[in-house]
């Protein structure tokens, strides 16, 4: 299975993409109720993370069939595959909230190791006003073109079984599910407060200023945030208090479990009203 897919437009209902729902299954429920959405023609596309911290992995695991629950690889899910493969991996996986896994019955930990590992890396979704892209964490030198280069690098080995250590599949993983460029750049450049790694809940006041200051800001400093070779691009893995868009990137990560906390979730496509 490719780790870059082309997804075509759905042109019968709406499209949402919604940030890191860590293991969070009603929390998501309650938000698709709440915007009613229709499995029978609309599509919900994640950024990864699903999995983890939550009481309810396996089951977010289990809904997504890339048929109408679509999701990208993220950090998380990628810890659950390491750790699955190799008993020396299961420390970091566990340290982040990935013990609910190692309680299940090995054959339970094949299931969803397997199907995980099925997912792409990245994805890009054509809609009506244009193709936008899914990746977990960052996109290296703001190009859609080197997130699919990096991805053809290794397509033929991932889907051969290589593991997250080899050292070309690891070269890839960094940049795209782990970094935290372009939101460093976010809060450190842009927003400030903010730590290099993630602001912390604590920070939403201070960062809902600071996104009001943008409109002051030189327009060069948004570069970084024009992402060329495609119309926009939907990330998560790094908080943010709010869905965020800074030029075509837009962030997603808003969910912390805490009360009043809820999903990054957004319609990103509609049909046209006849």
């Amino acid at each position: 299975m490719s780790v870059y897919w082309t997804i075509g437009q759905n042109t019968e209902g709406r499209d949402f993409v919604v940030g890191d729902v860590h293991g969070y299954y009603q929390q998501l429920m309650t938000q698709l109720d709440g915007v009613d959405f229709d499995p029978a023609r609309d599509r919900l596309f994640c950024v990864g993370d699903l999995v983890d911290r939550g009481p309810d992995s396996a089951a977010l695991v289990d809904m997504i069939d890339q048929q109408v629950y679509f999701s990208v690889l993220g950090n998380h899910e990628a810890m659950m595959i390491a750790g699955f493969e190799d008993p020396a991996d299961i420390r970091l996986h566990f340290a982040n909230g990935g013990e609910w896994f190692y309680e299940l019955p090995r054959s339970r930990q094949q299931q969803l190791a397997e199907k995980v590992r099925q997912w792409p890396w990245a994805m890009e979704i054509a809609t009506a006003e244009g193709a936008i892209g899914l990746v977990h964490a960052d996109v290296p030198d703001s190009s859609w073109l080197e997130v699919k280069q990096l991805l053809r690098t290794i397509d033929e080995r991932w889907e051969r079984g290589a593991s997250l250590i080899d050292r070309a599949v690891h070269a890839v993983a960094q940049p795209l599910l782990w970094r935290r460029g372009l939101i460093t750049r976010l809060y450190q450049e842009l927003i400030g407060p903010g730590e290099s790694k993630r602001a912390v809940p604590e920070h939403k006041q201070a960062f809902l200023e600071g996104l009001g200051r943008l409109s002051r800001i030189p327009a060069e400093r948004f570069s970084p945030f024009s992402v060329a070779g495609i119309d926009g691009v939907y990330m998560g893995h790094s908080y943010v208090p709010s869905p965020t868009t800074v030029g075509n990137c837009h962030f997603l990560d808003t969910f912390r479990g805490e009360p009043g906390d809820v999903l990054g979730l957004v319609c990103v496509s509609a049909p046209a009203e006849k």
